[in-house]
């Protein structure tokens, strides 16, 4: 059934041409028990490796039950060992890291057998060569004679038409020798089997033909006795394919069963994700540090963790927005008098002058360097940089206990004095500046100041309006508490307005109404008063009950309740504070889902010349990451070739190349997700604080969720390259050409 009509097989070494075997001419059949000899380099081997389908043949015509081989492809003869062929090697072939039940298992999950009829076999077939105690060893572990055993007992248990044998006995003892002979003559009543051997004298008694080769060519073929003819049918034995469960099963174990190989690419893994991971964050932090040196016109805080918020129609928020806003995710701190962040106040007095934003007391988090925390109104608490050349430890003796005087807006004053210093602030997010802690009633006696010089301001005086302009004084509302609810002083040269119709003179505005309306980005108001008088510079005290008649000649004064009606208003502008930077967006849409508007000051950040550091920044990034993959293939490719006999041995049983690379991808991306996993475990203790280092904070503060699965996929991504390209480098050759090369 197996015949050969002129084949010849070459091997070409260094530009030089070595003959194997040379126009051989052999027919075998079921039922033989054939017997090749002759001396080293007869080619003797090398025709076993041709009728097996190991090696190809580069002349002539190898037939199978009548159909021409010379057209098949290394996925035909895989099949073709797969259904017919038990090999017995001479160097035995064994997986040295599996035991001697896995190695013969192997060659039954190869052939798709299912579970309970791979135990039955396994160990019916190890008892039949006499290694039952040694089911459970590794192959490493047993002698030379105990792994020819395990050899023959793998080419047994798959039950083929054929079996070759290259020096089976060959390391064994002269008994044992006798058992195999005895074995394979046995075989032979229903099968092929073909043995090569140095010593034909072991198997004299049991030959039903000789083959005798020298030189790569036949000298001798002869029948020594007449076989019995068989009704079996050539091919009845058909391979399965191996399942799915079965390439998982060996995948898992591939992975663990060489320890320093399994650790070395490990560390290839780790390297790849931990240095694609530090070169990303390196560029969002790149990018960060720049934008942290762009400006914004309008937001003095334009910190990168601030989303500033508003509610629809210009509502007001209260202490539900409060409480609905503080209880989300991410959320460090909500600051309820937000228009105050962009309000600068400057604190001075003869020794010291330093600019600062004002701060709820509520929301210190820092320690006081000195001093104590405010008990009255008009106490407040300091707090800076250290390093900071206008406001430094030095100078604590000028600041603690003494008072100072606080400027809002063009001439607005506050008396205040400092009884507590603090150089050490997490909530510290005004630029190049301080913050200065105060009451709650103190907040709000600036938020009000904040909207009265904040507001356009027009006023109705007999039917004509006039503006208040910012910086001049002329029609500026100002409290007074000499003037009653409702009414207003205003200028004596409000008179001018008026004039009687009749004589067309001037006449006193004292008894006429006014109405005046205020408007700035948040509300609008207004009031209709009576003009109770008119002032000059000399009843200018009398009637206002200040002496500054030359900083605030023309402006209206009214009561302090009508004032406080017109600028004494709530927040309509709030500010979240987030914790992480990196969840800005999810943050973001979480408040957009409670209604309100919001804008991530991070987006309005300009930098000069962010475009031209992008294009420079961006493919350089590209190129590193790159070159990591390249360096990590690399690597990764240099350790898999020591895998080269493993799969070259599942080759040689017959593996699909399909199932090879299935069982590569196993190993190849379970070793890369036990790294990613050691990666994702590092970044939770980096999270929890119990890891205090620099460049993996660094990793933790910029990635998101949407960058770890962007990584994981382009991890996974390098994995397949990584077993595609060493699939095809193990299937260049024939199976017995890639493990000649890798031995």
């Amino acid at each position: 059934m197996i015949q050969l009509r002129n084949v010849s097989k070459y091997y070409y070494s260094k530009g030089l041409i070595a003959s194997g075997i040379s126009k051989v001419n052999l027919e075998f059949d079921l039922g033989e028990f054939v017997v090749i000899t002759g001396e080293s380099g007869s080619g003797k081997t090398t025709l076993l490796n041709v009728i097996s389908g190991l090696d190809s043949y580069e002349e002539g015509e190898m037939y199978i039950d009548g159909q021409e081989t010379s057209h098949y492809l290394a996925a035909d003869f895989e099949e073709y060992r797969k259904k017919y062929i038990g090999n017995i090697f001479q160097h035995f072939n064994l997986i040295n890291s599996y035991t001697v039940y896995q190695n013969v298992e192997l060659i039954l999950l190869v052939n798709g057998y299912k579970g309970k009829e791979i135990r039955s076999r396994v160990r019916e077939i190890i008892d039949r060569v006499g290694l039952s105690e040694f089911r459970n060893t590794k192959v490493s572990k047993l002698s030379g004679g105990q792994r020819q055993r395990v050899s023959i007992a793998r080419a047994l248990a798959k039950d083929t038409d054929i079996i070759v044998a290259d020096e089976p006995t060959g390391n064994l003892d002269s008994e044992s020798a006798e058992g195999i002979c005895q074995l394979l003559s046995e075989i032979s009543r229903d099968k092929l089997v073909i043995v090569v051997t140095h010593n034909y004298d072991q198997f004299a008694n049991y030959a039903t033909r000789r083959v005798k080769m020298h030189d790569g060519k036949v000298i001798e073929n002869v029948d020594l006795r007449i076989r019995e003819q068989l009704d079996t049918t050539w091919g009845l034995q058909k391979a399965g394919r191996i399942s799915a469960f079965s390439k998982l099963r060996l995948g898992i174990r591939n992975t663990f069963n060489i320890f320093y190989k399994f650790l070395l690419l490990l560390i290839v893994f780790l390297f790849l994700v931990f240095a694609v991971a530090s070169q990303y964050t390196t560029f969002i932090n790149e990018r960060y540090e720049s934008d942290s040196l762009g400006y914004n016109s309008y937001f003095a805080n334009y910190s990168d963790k601030r989303i500033v918020l508003t509610k629809q129609e210009k509502a007001e928020f209260g202490d539900e927005d409060y409480k609905a806003l503080i209880n989300l995710d991410n959320v460090q701190s909500v600051i309820m008098n937000d228009v105050l962040l962009d309000t600068s106040l400057y604190i001075e007095n003869e020794l010291f002058s330093y600019e600062t934003y004002p701060r709820d007391i509520r929301e210190f988090r820092g320690e006081l360097t000195a001093g104590r925390l405010p008990e009255a109104d008009n106490e407040v608490v300091i707090s800076g940089e250290s390093d900071e050349y206008s406001f430094s430890e030095d100078m604590m003796d000028v600041v603690l206990d003494q008072e100072f005087k606080i400027y809002v807006g063009e001439d607005g004053e506050v008396m205040v004095r400092v009884v507590g210093v603090s150089f050490d602030n997490d909530l510290n997010t005004a630029n190049y500046s301080g913050n200065l802690f105060m009451s709650d009633n103190m907040i709000r006696k600036l938020l009000t100041m904040t909207y009265s010089y904040g507001s356009n301001v027009t006023t109705t005086i007999n039917g004509k309006e006039v503006e208040y302009t910012q910086g001049d004084p002329l029609y500026r509302l100002m409290p007074s508490d000499k003037v009653a609810k409702g009414n207003a002083v205003l200028s004596e040269e409000v008179d001018n307005f008026y004039v009687d119709p009749n004589s067309e003179k001037e006449i006193k505005a004292k008894g006429h109404d006014i109405s005046v309306k205020v408007k700035n980005m948040f509300y609008e108001d207004g009031l209709n008063l009576k003009i109770a008088d008119t002032y000059d510079d000399k009843t200018f005290s009398k009637l206002t009950g200040r002496d500054d008649f030359d900083t605030y000649a023309g402006a209206i004064f009214i009561s302090q309740a009508d004032f406080d009606q017109l600028f004494a208003k709530g927040n309509y502008q709030c500010s979240v504070y987030i914790k992480e930077p990196k969840k800005l967006d999810e943050t973001n849409a979480a408040i957009r889902a409670l209604g309100y508007k919001t804008l991530p000051l991070k987006d309005t950040i300009v930098v000069e010349g962010q475009d031209v550091q992008d294009m420079i920044r961006v493919p350089i990034t590209i190129l590193i990451i790159l070159a990591i993959f390249c360096i990590a293939y690399l690597v990764a490719g240099l350790i898999l070739r020591s895998r080269t006999t493993y799969f070259s041995i599942l080759r040689m049983l017959g593996m699909a190349r399909r199932d090879i690379r299935r069982i590569l991808d196993v190993e190849i991306l379970l070793v890369m997700n036990i790294a990613f996993a050691i990666f994702l475990a590092t970044v939770y203790v980096v999270q929890q604080g119990y890891l205090k280092i620099p460049y993996l904070k660094t990793l933790v503060d910029y990635m998101t969720v949407r960058d770890y699965i962007i990584l994981y996929v382009l991890t996974g991504f390098m994995a397949f390259l990584i077993s595609g390209w060493f699939s095809r480098r193990l299937f260049k050759k024939t199976a017995m050409g890639s493990f000649r090369e890798e031995v």
